[in-house]
């Protein structure tokens, strides 16, 4: 989840907006595309519509006008309306993605009316899809051996479904698109059911998905009611099957049953009920005969066999699941089937879903029977309640969303944020804590295991309930957050998502730009989780030159708030050290106009200063500038510098010997992921100027410099301003050579998930001094990208090459470029193209030494060594500094330049 658009989405987004105008967003990171749009007040927002069709046909229209930003290069027919679904007063339509005909996994878009107007918009489309189609796909047969062996074990191949268009996905990254055909695969060593995704043209298997949902066995239970170690209570036998004196019956919610004289009556039952219908893989199936007196009562115990036990724990705790999700959500037709509930399976630690049924293991020596815990029980129905539940192109079964919010209908029924305590035998503890104190769970750094990660959104729908019970009082409080679970659990993609989906349930007028009733304390809950968090705060890092007292830096803050967030800026830190030291501290920053300012020291010249500044807020997140985790820290060269070549990129490339290839260019950044101005003047070099500003998928492109003189100097470092946007450096490489080898390239972590994205003009300093060779350096940069995830790439403004320390005559005619020599052939002789001064000569053509000879006026890049037709060889013939003329005026050049350069960064 990130908050702020993507680059790749900075344009369209800003059309949407401008036409729309969109309260909130949260933005998928992978894709690029909007999870959320809400809170839509512009002039171009549907309202006041008196039909369902003319909502329909507003949400086609919207669709069609914004593809570019809802599912980037598709067109309207791809999408093929799935869900029209209006309840809870809410008219949610889906539609669901196509390529070329065939479906797209997990694409979809959807629109939300509330109150006659549009209150939300959902995308979870895949972008750009592309992908290589067959007209003969493998036969089925060769599809199900290849996913059977895929699997291996005992897999038992069931049906062929496809074609489909796969996508390749990660959190940070579309890797691709393949077309497939999907293999449902059976295994009972371990327990599973799979859908196998093959290449439809040969067969080879690409992915596969385990359809059951699994819950994690820890814990043993211990708690009253809720485990075989805690106390036990009569709970009413409702809606159960049974033959009371020969006759079949239902018993009530309560357990009743009625029989017409007044003597005690015979009764016979098993486990099958209206509602759940409970199988046991092991032991005898449990079945019993009660006397039952008139007006009296008759209890069915088995406490002392586990596998009796589990079965008849099962149904009571299975039926009274569906009668709570009956009370929240009374037309879902899904809690009025009866449902198979299959208990004592050869297998131990564990239960899962499929979304039809639920299934519970056997006890070991470690864990309980996870059929005769409660907890677990309400936790597996909740997965199914949230797989029949989502609308169909709108919602999607994430996995960790689906065990957070299976985690919380456990709590709120059993009212306890502890789930399934006493899970592992000799340890009461709880397999998993919503609410543990002193801490919570936090997006998206703990997003990690999947039930580990579900206690994120757990965690912040117990808060809210807590809230609410506060707010409205312990009955209606609960009543209303189990409305938001379910309505919301319908409707969200992911954890972010649920967030928005959630005031979208709490509404009460189909306009999310002026709040929802219980907005506060949604707002609270669900940003002590990241949920929501501090996306709307921003600041300019300013930084003033050196002063021998120190380097004044400047925090200018701005932002928005949200309703009872307290987002204003606490206080702020100014943190630096010496770039190659241990030198480093940390400077508190005063409260000034418009933000913080605090001095670091100066530490000398010749060295860099890297710094970042904290900002905390009074709810106590701390927001870091830069935000850009792959360059964390902003840098300052101290001293003064000598400018030795600089470039300002208004020209064109060929005006101080540029050579481009590829997709670099001079001239106006794009926007969009570039910025929206040069930091100086009108224009840069970048990569993809050109609208929308990214650069091109399986690309490599260079920007080779000149090569410049720079003997003489004691260090020479390159100094420029970036505003760069790339890829982990895991599959997009942007790099700086000096004479060919590497002198900087952007960042990787082991999860390839380090995007370095700049986001504003940095200021960066390289040290070339090590790549210096015979007085010279030439510079080039490189872009290059695999075949997915693209942004700005490169853009470069104010370049200077710069020198340190005195510099030196030379020894002119040693053959050897040094100090400001501009070239040095290994003699005195004119005519020859380099001076007796070892200055570069101008030859007229046709008069010179020998006949026609080549001017050479800037720096040799070819390889041809035969002057007469054009070439010079730049090893044994001149070296030239970009722009050197005579002597004399080359050293007042170079003393003019010297100064004091202030940095904004």
């Amino acid at each position: 989840m990130i908050h702020a658009a993507p680059p790749v989405a900075q344009a369209a987004y800003r059309r949407f907006a401008a036409a729309l105008e969109p309260g909130d967003v949260v933005w998928d990171r992978a894709t690029g595309v909007p999870l959320r749009l809400w809170g839509l007040r512009g002039a171009a927002v549907p309202r006041a519509m008196p039909s369902r069709d003319l909502e329909l046909r507003s949400a086609h229209d919207l669709l069609a006008r914004h593809l570019d930003l809802l599912a980037p290069g598709s067109a309207a027919a791809d999408f093929v309306l799935v869900g029209d679904d209006l309840s809870s007063g809410i008219h949610s339509l889906g539609f669901a993605q196509h390529y070329r005909g065939r479906p797209v996994l997990g694409g979809q878009v959807s629109f939300r009316f509330k109150a006659g107007r549009l209150a939300m918009i959902g995308s979870e489309a895949l972008p750009r899809v592309q992908a290589v189609l067959t007209d003969s796909p493998v036969p089925e047969p060769v599809a199900r051996e290849r996913a059977r062996e895929w699997i291996g074990g005992d897999a038992r191949p069931d049906r062929v479904e496809g074609p489909f268009i796969l996508p390749l996905v990660d959190d940070e990254r579309v890797r691709g698109y393949r077309e497939v055909l999907r293999v449902t695969v059976h295994t009972t060593a371990p327990i599973g059911r799979w859908a196998v995704y093959v290449d439809a043209a040969t067969g080879e298997p690409l992915a596969r998905e385990q359809l059951l949902r699994f819950a994690s066995g820890n814990l043993k239970i211990d708690a009253p009611v809720r485990g075989p170690g805690g106390q036990r209570l009569e709970f009413a036998a409702a809606n159960l099957g049974v033959v009371v004196n020969g006759a079949p019956a239902v018993t009530t919610i309560t357990g009743a049953v009625s029989f017409a004289d007044g003597s005690p009556a015979t009764v016979a039952t098993t486990v099958l009920g209206s509602f759940v219908a409970v199988a046991s893989e092991a032991g005898a199936p449990a079945a019993t005969n009660l006397a039952l007196p008139p007006g009296g009562q008759a209890t069915w115990s088995v406490a002392a066999d586990e596998f009796l036990d589990a079965q008849l724990t099962t149904y009571v705790h299975a039926d009274r699941v569906k009668q709570m999700v009956r009370a929240i959500a009374p037309d879902f037709a899904f809690v009025d089937q009866q449902m198979p509930a299959i208990v004592n399976i050869n297998d131990v630690c564990n239960a899962f879903a499929d979304g039809e049924s639920i299934n519970f293991f056997q006890s070991d020596a470690q864990c309980e029977n996870t059929g005769r815990i409660a907890d677990v029980v309400y936790h597996e129905f909740g997965h199914n309640v949230h797989f029949q539940g989502i609308i169909p192109g709108v919602g999607f079964p994430d996995g960790a969303l689906s065990e957070g919010i299976s985690d919380f209908l456990s709590a709120t029924i059993t009212d306890s944020p502890d789930l399934a305590p006493g899970f592992f035998k000799g340890d009461p503890g709880p397999l998993r804590a919503l609410d543990p104190q002193g801490s919570e769970w936090h997006w998206p750094e703990d997003n990690t295991e999947i039930h580990d990660a579900g206690r994120i959104i757990g965690g912040a729908l117990w808060d809210l309930r807590k809230a609410l019970r506060n707010k409205l009082g312990a009955g209606p409080g609960v009543a209303q957050v189990n409305k938001l679970w379910f309505e919301s659990i319908r409707r969200a993609v992911d954890m972010p998502s649920m967030y928005p989906e959630v005031l979208l349930a709490d509404d009460d007028d189909g306009d999310l730009s002026n709040g929802t009733p219980n907005e506060c304390e949604i707002n609270v809950a669900f940003d002590a989780h990241g949920l929501v968090g501090p996306s709307a705060v921003a600041a300019d890092v300013v930084t003033s030159a050196p002063t021998p007292d120190g380097v004044l830096v400047d925090l200018i803050v701005s932002g928005q708030q949200k309703a009872c967030l307290n987002l204003s800026p606490l206080g702020a830190e100014l943190h630096w050290r010496v770039r190659g030291e241990q030198q480093n501290g940390m400077v508190p920053m005063n409260p000034s106009a418009g933000g913080f300012a605090g001095i670091m020291p100066n530490v000398g010249d010749g060295k860099v200063l890297e710094y970042q500044v904290r900002l905390v807020l009074q709810g106590g997140t701390t927001v870091v500038f830069p935000t850009n985790a792959a360059d964390p820290t902003y840098e300052l060269y101290l001293g003064p510098v000598t400018n030795i070549f600089c470039e300002d990129f208004e020209s064109g490339p060929a005006a101080q010997g540029w050579q481009l290839n590829g997709d670099w260019a001079f001239g106006p950044p794009a926007g969009g992921p570039d910025p929206a101005a040069a930091f100086n003047g009108s224009s840069v070099a970048g990569n993809g100027l050109a609208p929308p500003g990214t650069y091109e998928s399986f690309l490599e492109s260079h920007m080779l410099g000149p090569v410049i003189n720079v003997a003489g100097h004691n260090t020479v470092r390159l100094q420029l301003r970036r505003w760069l946007e790339v890829e982990d450096a895991n599959f997009d490489q942007a790099l700086v050579l000096a004479n060919g080898s590497e002198a900087w390239r952007n960042a990787t972590n082991d999860a390839g998930k380090l995007h370095h994205i700049d986001g504003e003009w940095r200021f960066q300093d390289i040290d070339l001094t090590p790549f210096v060779s015979n007085g010279q350096v030439q510079l080039e940069f490189i872009l290059e990208g695999d075949e997915a995830l693209e942004f700005g790439g490169w853009n470069i403004d104010e370049l200077c090459v710069v020198g340190t320390g005195s510099v030196t005559q030379g020894v002119c005619g040693d053959g050897i470029i040094s100090g400001i020599e501009a070239c040095d052939d290994g003699n005195l002789d004119a005519g020859d193209g380099c001076s007796p001064s070892c200055t570069i000569e101008s030859i007229d053509p046709t008069t010179g030494p020998g006949g026609p000879v080549f001017t050479d006026t800037d720096t040799d890049t070819d390889t041809d060594t035969d002057s007469a037709t054009g070439g010079g060889d730049k090893e044994s013939g001149c070296g030239c500094n970009q722009g050197a003329g005579d002597l004399g005026a080359a050293v007042l050049a170079l003393a003019g330049l010297v100064m004091l350069r202030r940095r904004r960064s």
